[in-house]
């Protein structure tokens, strides 16, 4: 479907390492030569010679060998010990990570050395080659599973980028403060941004989770997520955005993704006093349960918890 695409170290550490292991070697060698013009024996040249070897070895192996390649078969990481492929219909999760560009299926997950984000650009959520790199290998992804799009309104559900948890984060926060004041009032508990930020980070980075957002001309209007065992994580629509069927849109699309999954039911934490959302979920077929449980944030209230068959039960013989 598209050109072999291959990915390596950034130049300036093929570089480095090629320079390196170069010097070195020559170094050792050079020091060999000496020693034989010296001392007439083999054995300590020989053995030094060895050691210039094994420095272009190491040169090859941990600078010019890891790859990240990308074809019509798939993703492969190929690393210095080790190498694993993935199918595109599989892949789950690429985000950038602490030890490379993290590639993961539901299966499993790899972890490629050539593309690697430090700690601190990590912390410090600062774009970098391993996002760029991200975000190539996502459009990638996404030639072979195209977003759902309607040309005529020009909606489209696309997966959130990793990058992307302060976007999410807004969103929600912004719907947050709109419709649960009086769940959390902002003068005793103020919005928890850090908290949220990193839970959507962590979820941006977990092969088991599904984040998608629905846009119109690159304006992010919402979003859901929701794990390959059946539960809708989060849902949510910017303030200025509800009423206008964005939230039916998305709950659907959950819930079909689900359904083609393979999964029999599917269900959903919302909290108690959020009658609006409850009402919501109900026109949509979903039936509260006993099932209650505190809220994560303070000052914790209670939420409940909703389900909806998503195929019919057999039936038992008679």
């Amino acid at each position: 479907m598209g050109p072999r695409r291959v990915w390596r170290a950034a130049p300036a550490t093929l570089t480095a390492v090629v320079a390196l292991a170069v010097l070195a070697a020559a170094a050792v060698a050079g020091l060999a030569y000496l020693i034989y013009r010296r001392e007439g024996s083999p054995w300590i040249p020989g053995a030094l010679g060895l050691l210039a070897l094994l420095a272009l070895l190491y040169a090859w192996r941990f600078g010019l060998h890891p790859r990240l390649v990308a074809d019509d078969d798939g993703v492969h990481v190929r690393n210095p010990f080790s190498s694993r492929s993935f199918d595109w219909h599989d892949i789950t999760l690429v985000a950038p990570g602490e030890n490379g560009l993290v590639v993961g299926s539901e299966d499993g997950v790899a972890e490629a050395w050539c593309v690697q984000k430090s700690n601190f650009s990590l912390r410090r959520g600062r774009f970098t080659r391993a996002d760029a790199v991200a975000h190539e290998l996502i459009d990638e992804l996404e030639l072979r599973h195209p977003p759902l799009e309607d040309a005529e309104t020009g909606l489209r559900i696309r997966r959130a980028r990793p990058d992307e948890s302060r976007l999410l984060t807004r969103i929600e926060r912004a719907a947050g403060e709109e419709h649960l004041e009086h769940l959390f009032p902002p003068e005793e508990h103020p919005y928890p941004v850090g908290e949220v930020t990193s839970r959507w980070r962590r979820l941006l980075h977990d092969p088991s989770a599904r984040v998608f957002v629905l846009e119109r001309e690159e304006d992010a209007l919402g979003y859901v997520a929701f794990s390959s065992s059946g539960e809708v994580l989060h849902l949510g629509i910017a303030p200025h955005r509800t009423r206008r069927g964005y939230g039916s849109a998305l709950l659907e699309f959950a819930v079909r993704e689900m359904y083609d999954g393979g999964e029999p039911e599917a269900t959903l934490w919302v909290l108690e006093g959020n009658a609006g959302a409850r009402a919501f979920f109900r026109s949509h077929g979903w039936a509260e349960t006993d099932e209650r449980r505190p809220c994560r944030y303070q000052p914790n209230p209670q939420e409940i918890r909703m389900t909806k068959q998503l195929r019919r039960r057999a039936r038992r013989a008679a």
